[in-house]
């Protein structure tokens, strides 16, 4: 039995106020729900009901005092690129009215919730994956890169030399990897795109945490009373994560940043937090920059006991124009500033002596000037069918493109081995194949269990999907890319390791990326045996068991 109990008093942008009051003894947020009272200029003066409902008679007009969203053509105005709640209604032209009075019931929500969700006590983890940043950038640092936060944290932390991924190299097994421990073919999230079947849903990402068939980090806290948070971390939504803020698009909009799509994504008291809390960025906006501002708030209000924040502009950058190109460089210096506000907010919210951070990737990058599309050959086959357009619409088969890989499936019970053999012999002819691996393989390597094949691509060579059109495509410029083999020097990628748990000066040649989360529940002071396939990385702890130890039975 909690005793909930507080007043605010807000201030509406034309100067009314608004209080509300709430003193009641219950057992959950729920139960508070229909005792709390808000009056005042631009309030309604009613209760809510269990969902927070407030009523609206026919022909309601916003008070004095409301805060309008306007989203148009011409003067489109964006909110947090990681925040927002579940509002079909804001299509371009519609008008979100928020009044004052609303604004305070969800303040006073948050007041209730945050006497069941306590900020977190006893140890505290922060991880910033920064995406696709490579081993080779600190450890073979370009002249000039300037990363003094980057720098900090080896100096008196403990890092890796080189990091070995998962196969495909991409970014959402890999860090489903990092929060499990477990290689694709335990954890679940094969590859980044999630149908298997030709022609549907073929741009959809496997963006949804029920996908997740082991343990994460987050289940772990929730089972051991700890607090999370998470602000982009790839396949989070729906995830038992106590502040969340999912990575997601639309995929019939392709990875365009879209943060009212977000917001059906998102627990609507968060938003309307995160709103309050933050304003609304102005547009065109650093995601990254929101994604951290985010993270930081966060972590000062709640003080949650794991907190994962995910950092991609490094990655586009590289894909765009390759890795160490003067663009990627100085996406990787804004995300070391990125770094230094976390650890700016680790200091003001208190937390230095009780905070382990750790700054890692999830895949190195190879340069390619080669763009092949295998599809041409497996449609010309009869493999695939495509419509007018060229694009796949079913077939005998699926295919998944890794960029540096391409996955290719069939039902069980038929042989089309052979058949497909024979299609992607100009592949080998031309030398635009490094490698090719049976299902045997796959599963030695923990891939996808249902892939019959996967070619590797050569290097200098990126996989698409395009069903039409010629075979290889020389670019005009070098990009960049990832999805090979982890084993491929370039796709190594970063683990640093640094805080009040953490040994000093320890450097480690290479590990493995299913260490790392492992390490990291060690760090919260968790130490479950069974989670993840390897041991914790020991060595770089100043005791054998950091922090209050919450031992598992």
């Amino acid at each position: 039995m909690s005793k909930l109990s507080g007043s605010l008093a807000l201030r509406s942008g034309d100067g009314g106020k608004v209080s509300c009051e709430y003193v009641r003894e219950a057992r959950s947020p729920q139960e508070a729900w229909p005792h709390l009272q808000c009056a005042g200029d631009g309030a309604m003066g009613l209760c809510v009901n269990s969902e927070g409902a407030i009523p609206r008679g026919k022909g309601y007009a916003p008070p004095s005092g409301c805060i309008s969203l306007l989203r148009n053509e011409q003067h489109p105005r964006e909110p947090v690129a990681s925040g927002g709640a579940r509002r079909s209604n804001l299509a371009p032209g519609r008008v979100l009215v928020l009044s004052a009075g609303v604004l305070a019931l969800a303040a006073v929500t948050l007041l209730i919730v945050s006497a069941f969700l306590a900020p977190g006590t006893g140890r505290h983890v922060l991880v910033i994956s920064v995406d696709g940043m490579g081993s080779s950038y600190y450890m073979q640092p370009a002249a000039g890169l300037k990363t003094p936060n980057i720098r900090r944290l080896m100096a008196g932390g403990s890092f890796a030399w080189a990091v070995e991924g998962v196969y495909p190299t991409l970014t959402y097994p890999s860090h489903t990897t990092i929060v499990t421990g477990r290689r694709p073919a335990e954890h679940g999230i094969y590859t980044n795109l999630s149908s298997r079947q030709p022609g549907k849903k073929p741009d959809d990402w496997f963006w949804f945490a029920k996908a997740i068939k082991a343990p994460t980090l987050w289940d772990e806290a929730r089972a051991h009373h700890m607090t999370s948070a998470a602000v982009a971390w790839p396949v989070t939504v729906g995830a038992t994560i106590d502040w969340d803020v999912p990575e997601i698009w639309d995929p019939s909009k392709g990875q365009v940043s879209d943060p009212f799509y977000v917001l059906r994504f998102v627990n609507p008291i968060t938003v309307i937090e995160l709103a309050w809390a933050m304003g609304i960025p102005q547009r065109g906006s650093e995601d990254d920059a929101n994604r951290t501002k985010a993270a930081c708030y966060f972590l000062t209000q709640h003080q949650p006991n794991l907190i994962l924040l995910h950092l991609e502009a490094l990655d586009r950058a590289e894909h765009v124009f390759g890795p160490h190109s003067p663009q990627a460089n100085a996406a990787l210096e804004r995300a070391d500033a990125h770094i230094g506000e976390m650890l700016s907010a680790v200091k003001q919210a208190g937390l230095e002596m009780s905070t382990d951070v750790f700054v890692l990737s999830d895949h190195g990058f190879l340069p390619v000037d080669q763009e092949v599309q295998p599809n041409v050959l497996l449609a010309h086959a009869g493999l695939l069918t495509t419509d007018s357009e060229g694009k796949v619409t079913g077939g005998r088969i699926a295919t998944v493109v890794n960029d540096g890989s391409f996955f290719i499936y069939w039902p069980q019970g038929t042989d089309l081995g052979a058949e497909v053999d024979s299609a992607l012999k100009p592949l080998r002819d031309q030398g635009l194949v490094q490698a090719v691996f049976d299902q045997e393989a796959l599963h030695e390597m923990g891939a996808d269990p249902e892939a019959r094949l996967a070619l590797e691509a050569s290097a200098g060579v990126e996989y698409t999907a395009e069903a039409t059109g010629p075979l290889v495509r020389t670019l005009s410029r070098e990009e960049g890319t990832h999805g090979f083999l982890p084993s491929r020097q370039g796709l190594e990628s970063s683990f640093i390791a640094w805080g009040p748990d953490i040994r000093p000066g320890v450097e480690i040649q290479r590990i493995r990326l299913t260490e790392i989360g492992p390490t990291i529940l060690d760090a919260m002071g968790i130490h479950d045996p069974k989670f993840g396939d390897r041991p914790p990385l020991d060595v770089i702890f100043k005791t054998e068991n950091p922090g209050p130890a919450v031992p598992v039975p």
